[in-house]
């Protein structure tokens, strides 16, 4: 194995055992909002729909020794926080074919280990998006014969939703190397389950397998 292979996956099984880490933290704060709060079994006091996003970060910080909030770009030392990454997919912009990256501008949990939580409070803990659909496994839309965008319904029934970075402001800033999606549900918190945001990598870090699965790719070229 050359030296450069042999980097590679030394930083690999750093961003898998940071991710397990941060995952677990993440889920024993929640247990213990719930214990502390006294709603066992139930998010919805800690992500309360009737908050803001900036509120619900707040809140949740508390469970996280010696963390920071940063609500927005434009609070002191917090600009840095809100930053572009790319998605584990080839991801293209609609029906174009423009790969395209995305913006982390929701507030922001600092842990004293540098890792982030993006904080994202929904109105409601369903949701039905009619224009959504149907798409590959990279998360692009599939088009019919005659060109078209097949359309779908889907239901979202998360109150929440965590984007972690484990190594904070590092790179390579990837969904699927080191940003990952959780969902945090009423009665349950779940990893993302969407392909673009780094479903497979965190499938194989939970169930012990320990590959990630991301493609390299340059913002703006054609797919």
């Amino acid at each position: 194995m050359t030296l450069p292979s042999l980097v590679n996956n030394y930083k690999e099984k750093e961003l898998v055992t940071k991710t397990k880490k941060l995952y677990s933290n993440i889920q024993n704060a929640v247990l213990l909002a719930q214990k502390d709060l006294g709603t066992i079994g139930d998010n919805t006091f800690l992500f309360d729909v009737s908050q803001t996003s900036a509120q619900a970060a707040q809140k949740f910080a508390k469970y996280f020794n010696g963390a920071k909030v940063c609500e927005s770009s434009s609070q002191k030392g917090c600009s840095n926080y809100f930053y572009k990454v790319k998605y584990a997919t080839k991801k293209t912009s609609g029906a174009g074919d423009t790969l395209v990256d995305t913006t982390l501008d929701e507030p922001k949990i600092i842990l004293n280990d540098g890792s982030t939580i993006q904080v994202k409070q929904y109105s409601s803990c369903y949701r039905e998006n009619e224009n959504d659909c149907v798409q590959d496994s990279s998360g692009n839309c599939i088009k019919d014969a005659s060109g078209n965008i097949t359309e779908k319904t889907t239901i979202q029934q998360f109150c929440a939703s965590l984007t972690i970075d484990v190594n904070g402001l590092k790179l390579p800033n990837q969904y699927g190397a080191d940003v990952y999606s959780i969902y945090v549900y009423q009665n349950k918190v779940q990893p993302g389950y969407w392909n673009p945001t780094g479903a497979a990598s965190f499938n194989n870090i939970l169930t012990g397998k320990d590959k990630l699965e991301y493609v390299k790719y340059t913002t703006g070229s054609k797919l």
